[in-house]
Parts: structure tokens; C-alpha cells; sequence
């Protein structure tokens, strides 16, 4: 059979069903053997395809379905690093097949071109991928097998796989491939068991916590977080979770305590930073977790981390009590016994949940401060409203970047059941669209909802072929502010408003959206304000198939509380911890707000 058979094949068998592609003479073989052995989708721009390939595998992360990109060679291989470099910065399982010349027109590292399209795309993404491999001669399933179970394994992140042109064309023998073994390398699965020394450690530092908190990030799998949540529950324990993990609890359980980010919730930050005991699971606490003034993170309190990568935990930002190397996955049940064990009373928290429940009441989601322009729609309003209308059985992609973005963190109400998946580390405007094609493509039953600004859209709106081609059940809310606000908000607080590529009297201009839509048959309607008092909004949000709202946002709208920086004398930014959001509160609602911080923490002095 020829080998493109046998390697499609390959990857039918270890459960890969579906291909995002652009297609491309390198990969023309392969192509054609996925046509009929896999759902074939195809994409505009081969960015897409590796992002829409990337949020299927998250929508499926309870089956063994897999989606992977493939690209053909040179731009194919150019294009689509973006959407790898994404996943490789939120450890996602991401495999990408990509075309190459025939291998008797490589290059070498001393000649620039030979074969057409040739470049080296094995080299480009080899400093974000787990495995990045050019496959110059057939190799058979369990070795096909071997390097995708790489994308598998924790730390997850993306594989590259080159195949040459001549390769995907050569007649192979299946049986031969088949009986080809490959020795078996060792698992990069870590540690199982707790060491006694880590365990003498980790009852050292819990004795005497009054104010714990968990935090669970996207490193800790949903399974395994519903398997501990029943003794967290019946210790009355408080769970914070990333934006990676904000689908794993309901926002109105009892024990919900938000999503503390440098774009957080105020209330959760607050609790956050007066943790006296933060037990952070498969949560790298970056910056955007920890506040770009990491060394101020939990400053009342222990931190403590189960983390897989030895060289986060090596970084020690933030200040680590204890650092415990293992999988997440496999050790956190033991860790939440041995708190089970060293508690005495479901009450023994009792103060600390009932502070919690009463600052939720003091710190709204929805400030006044973002009540800023008549005639237009509050983001925030408008998000928090939007959460009361979807369902637990909803897709929500809330993009990666910009004010929809963050608003959607701080505001979004969201139910348990429903899917939300974002990509913050790279945080590339243009991921919504794509992002939600792939999850609606995983569970096409399920309402998919997209909320994006306008100029993200604009950099991937020519996926809105693929969503009316394909007939998607995807409603995408477009925040339509004229520009790139975030930018023109950035240029107005630092540079004194000295505007510069972010509007149309700046240089940008974006297009009339309900035109664009209507290019495509796909019904669109304005939103100037709230939800509840538009039914044909409503209708259109109920109804079944693709859909576009045009959301009216003012340009200068403000995205608040925020976390900001000040710009020092000596030409230095600093920037504040993570509870002391923009705009301040006054003197005496902080003291109520923070009675577990010492006075100078409580505020910070204006320069």
C-alpha cells in the first residue's frame, strides 16, 4: 500500500478522527488518504487549523477522539507557528503534520532552497514542541505511536512531524512496518507516591492554617478534580481556580473563591492574597496568576505546589514553602487526605468561608466605575447578563486577549458543565474564531458561544467561510469598539493619549460587520444595550445554526479593576500586588475588605 495510506491509517487507529487542513502539494498524498479515513475540515489559514485542532483535543478531553492539523511545506509550516507556540505555552496536546520537498531536494544547513517550498520547519518549531521530527523514510505504527504519545504525556504540549513528499508516495509492505518495534523510553510520568520527607514537610506547614485555598489550574485534569471535590466539600475548604481550569466549579457554589489574575475578580484576589495556606495544583503561577509584582503574592502565607516541571519550581516565583515534583494527577488525592487527616471539624474553616461570603456581597462583578457611556453597552453588564441566558450544556470561548476578553474573566457567571477554554500565554488576538470552530466541530450537538473584540475578529474573519460552510451552531458576540481598545487604552494611560495604529483616525480600519455577515447568509443584529430587553436578540441566541451580535462598546471604555503600573523617576515600571486593583478602594471599605493584612498592605500610596 502506499505509505500515506498506512500512516493516515496509523493515526485512525490511535484514535485521531478528525483533520484540520489548508491544503498544499507536499502534502497532497497524505491529503488525499485523509479524505477518506478521517472528517476532514478545511480551513482558510493553516493557523486556524492548528488552533481549531488545539481546542477539539480540549472539548474531547474526556475521550479518546483526537483532532490534528495538517499543513503543507514552507508557508503551510510558516503560518502555523502561532497556534503551536499557543499550545506549547498551555501544555495542550497539539499534533501537526506538515508537508516537506522530496529528500532528494533538502537542502542541508548551506544551502538556503532546493526543493519547492522548502524550508526547514522541522528547525522553526523545534524550540516549542515537545518532539519536532522530519520523517525521511517510512516508519511503522508503534514508532508513528511512540512520538505521538509525547503530546500525551505530562507536561503536555505540541509535536511536529515533516514528512517528505517522495516518503508519503512510497509503496510499503504493512506487515513488515507493522513487526518493526521500537525500544520503549522511559515515562516522563514522575513521581507516584509522596516521599515521607515531602509528607513530614507538607503536615509541618498545614498545622495551624485558619485561611486555606485551593487553586487548580488546567495542569489538573477535570476527572481528578471531581474525584477530590467531595472531601473538599465536606472540609469546607475554598477553591480558586485559573483560567485555564474556569469550567471545573460552578460560580455559585458555596466554596467557589473566583479567579484571582492580575485581570481578576477583585473579591478573589482579595482572598487570594490573605490565604494563610495557597495550595496551588497544576498551576504554573505566572505573572498574570501571581501579579507582575510577584514577591507581594499571598504575602500573609504559605504557598505550596504540586508541579510536574522542576524548572518552574526552580524559578521559586513566587516564594514556594514547599515545591512538590510530581504530576498533579497522580498525587493530589493523597495530599487532600493528609489534610483530611490533620483536620478535625468540617467548621474548622468556618470564619474564613463566612469572610468569604460576605466580601462577595461587598465587592460586586459589575463596578460602577465601568458605567461609563450612554448610548452604549457596558461590557461587563452586558457578559454578566449573557451568563444567565446560556446553559450547562454550553460551549463558551471567551478569545485570549483584549477588554472582551478580561471582561469575560472578571464577569462571566458560569455554570458547571459548560466547556470554556482560552489560550492566555500567548494571548494572540484572532484565536476566538478558530478556537470555536474546533470546539463546535467536537461537540456539534452543543451551542458554542464566541465573545471577541472586533479587532481580534479582523485578523482571522476569514474563518466565517468555514462556520457558514460547515453550518455551525456558533453565536459570535463581537465587541465593536472601532479598533484595538486595549492598545488605545494603553496610549492613553502611559503616552497621554497619543493614539497610534488602534483606530480609523489612527491608520486602522475594520470592516461593517453585519455586511461581512450577510456575505455569507449568516443573520446578524446590533446590540446598543442590555440583553433581557431584546428579544430578537434573545430569538436569534436561541435559535439553531450561526449567528452574529454586534455589540456597540465605546472606544474609551475602561476594563475595571485592573492591576496597573506606575512609571518611577528613574524611568522604571512598578506595578502594584495583585489586591490592590485600579480604582482603589476607599480607606474604610479596604480595612473591612482586608482585615487580615497588615495596615501598609491595605493601600498604596499615589505618585
Amino acid at each position: 500500500m502506499k505509505y500515506s495510506d498506512y500512516f493516515i491509517d496509523s493515526l485512525a487507529e490511535l484514535g485521531y478522527t478528525h483533520c484540520f487542513f489548508v491544503g498544499g502539494g507536499n502534502v497532497m498524498h497524505l491529503l488525499e488518504s485523509a479524505r477518506t479515513r478521517m472528517k476532514c475540515i478545511a480551513v482558510v489559514h493553516e493557523v486556524s487549523a492548528g488552533i481549531a485542532a488545539e481546542y477539539f483535543n480540549v472539548a474531547k478531553r474526556n475521550s479518546n477522539e483526537r483532532a490534528f492539523a495538517m499543513v503543507t511545506a514552507g508557508p503551510g509550516a510558516t503560518n502555523i507557528v502561532s497556534a503551536i507556540g499557543a499550545a506549547w505555552l498551555e501544555s495542550r496536546e497539539l499534533l501537526v503534520v506538515g508537508g516537506q520537498a522530496r529528500t532528494e531536494f533538502l537542502s542541508g544547513p548551506d544551502i538556503r532552497q532546493i526543493g519547492h517550498q522548502e524550508i526547514d520547519g522541522q528547525a522553526i518549531v523545534k524550540p516549542i514542541t515537545k518532539l519536532s521530527k522530519r520523517i525521511e523514510k517510512p516508519i511503522g505504527i508503534q514508532e508513528i505511536k511512540a512520538l505521538t504519545d509525547v503530546s500525551k504525556a505530562p507536561r503536555k504540549g505540541p509535536i511536529f512531524l515533516e514528512v517528505c513528499l517522495d516518503v508519503t508516495a512510497t509503496e510499503v509492505d504493512p506487515e513488515l512496518l507493522n513487526k518493526v518495534t521500537v525500544s520503549e523510553k522511559k515515562s516522563d510520568s514522575g513521581k507516584e507516591k509522596l516521599t515521607p520527607t515531602d509528607i513530614e514537610k507538607f503536615n509541618s506547614l498545614w498545622s495551624g492554617t485558619k485561611r486555606p485555598l485551593i487553586l487548580v489550574g488546567g495542569g489538573f485534569s477535570f476527572i481528578k478534580f471531581q474525584e477530590i471535590m467531595p472531601i473538599l466539600e465536606k472540609l469546607g475548604i475554598p477553591v480558586a481556580t485559573t483560567w485555564n481550569a474556569i469550567d471545573y466549579l460552578d460560580s455559585s457554589h458555596e466554596l467557589y473563591a473566583g479567579r484571582p489574575n492580575t485581570y481578576g475578580m477583585r473579591w478573589a484576589n482579595a482572598i487570594i492574597q490573605q490565604s494563610d495556606f495557597v495550595l496551588a495544583i497544576g498551576a504554573r503561577l505566572g505573572l498574570q496568576q501571581t501579579g507582575f509584582a510577584w514577591e507581594d503574592f499571598a504575602p500573609v502565607g504559605k504557598v505550596v505546589r504540586i508541579e510536574f516541571d522542576e524548572n518552574e519550581l526552580a524559578l521559586n516565583r513566587p516564594t514556594t514553602s514547599l515545591g512538590l515534583n510530581y504530576d498533579a494527577n497522580m498525587v493530589t488525592e493523597s495530599v487532600i487526605n493528609l489534610i483530611a487527616s490533620e483536620t478535625t471539624s468540617e467548621k474548622t474553616f468556618s470564619e474564613w468561608t463566612g469572610y468569604i461570603k460576605s466580601l462577595k456581597s461587598k465587592l460586586p462583578l459589575v463596578e460602577k466605575a465601568t458605567y461609563q457611556f450612554e448610548g452604549f453597552v457596558n461590557p461587563f453588564e452586558l457578559i454578566n447578563e449573557l451568563g444567565g441566558f446560556l446553559n450547562a450544556n454550553d460551549q463558551v470561548i471567551p478569545c485570549s486577549s483584549g477588554g472582551s476578553y478580561t471582561s469575560m474573566m472578571q464577569a462571566f457567571p458560569h455554570h458547571v458543565g459548560q466547556l470554556l477554554t482560552n489560550d492566555k500565554g500567548l494571548a494572540s488576538m484572532g484565536y476566538g474564531l478558530a478556537g470555536a470552530i474546533g470546539t463546535s466541530l467536537a461537540n456539534p450537538t452543543k451551542r458554542t458561544v464566541l465573545v471577541e473584540g472586533d479587532g481580534g475578529f479582523a485578523q482571522n474573519l476569514s474563518e466565517v467561510g468555514t462556520v457558514a460552510n460547515r453550518k455551525l451552531n456558533l453565536k459570535m458576540f463581537i465587541f465593536s469598539n472601532l479598533g484595538y481598545a486595549s492598545i488605545r487604552v494603553t496610549q492613553k494611560a502611559y503616552f497621554a493619549g497619543n493614539y497610534l495604529g488602534c483606530d480609523s483616525d489612527t491608520g486602522l480600519e475594520l470592516p461593517e460587520w453585519s455586511e461581512i455577515f450577510a456575505s455569507y447568509g449568516i443573520p446578524s443584529i446590533e446590540i446598543n444595550k442590555t440583553l433581557s430587553g431584546n428579544s430578537q436578540a434573545i430569538k436569534l441566541l436561541e435559535s439553531s445554526g450561526p449567528a452574529a451580535f454586534i455589540v456597540k462598546i465605546h472606544p474609551d471604555q475602561s476594563y475595571l479593576p485592573k492591576i496597573t503600573s506606575r512609571v518611577f523617576s528613574d524611568g522604571k515600571m512598578r506595578s502594584n500586588p495583585l489586591h490592590l486593583m485600579d480604582p482603589q478602594l476607599p480607606i474604610e471599605i479596604a480595612s473591612e475588605v482586608f482585615p487580615y493584612l497588615p495596615k501598609n498592605y491595605q493601600s498604596i500610596e499615589v505618585v
